[in-house]
């Protein structure tokens, strides 16, 4: 899967906590389980997270069910893309072949 990364632009900046510094990025592991991809409740005035696949593929669904082998959509490594906070709230992942890692970023807009 190849996703293309629109220009976040001028509309888009970093997520800042209440004392006006910038959230810190996650970074979760994705293992033979699956997992929900965010680690850490994601601040009230994020609007969207950019993300990046690590170290192998994983298989990610949005609907509430379990990824697995033959539910899911893959996600190759090397992959990033935006999601709304809904979306990132609702993804699970599961890795592929060996375990990976996803980094996550939170954005605001103006």
């Amino acid at each position: 899967m190849n996703t293309i990364i629109n220009n976040l632009g001028s509309s888009l900046v970093p997520t800042k906590d209440n004392t006006g510094t910038a959230i810190v990025d996650q970074q979760k592991a994705v293992s033979s389980s699956a997992v929900d991809l965010i680690a850490t409740a994601l601040n009230s005035a994020t609007d969207i997270v950019l993300w990046t696949v690590m170290d192998d593929a994983i298989v990610v669904t949005f609907d509430g069910s379990t990824p697995t082998s033959t539910n899911g959509h893959e996600i190759a490594s090397g992959t990033s893309g935006e999601w709304s906070k809904a979306t990132a709230e609702a993804a699970k992942a599961i890795r592929v072949t060996t375990d990976a890692r996803v980094h996550i970023s939170e954005f605001q807009t103006r």
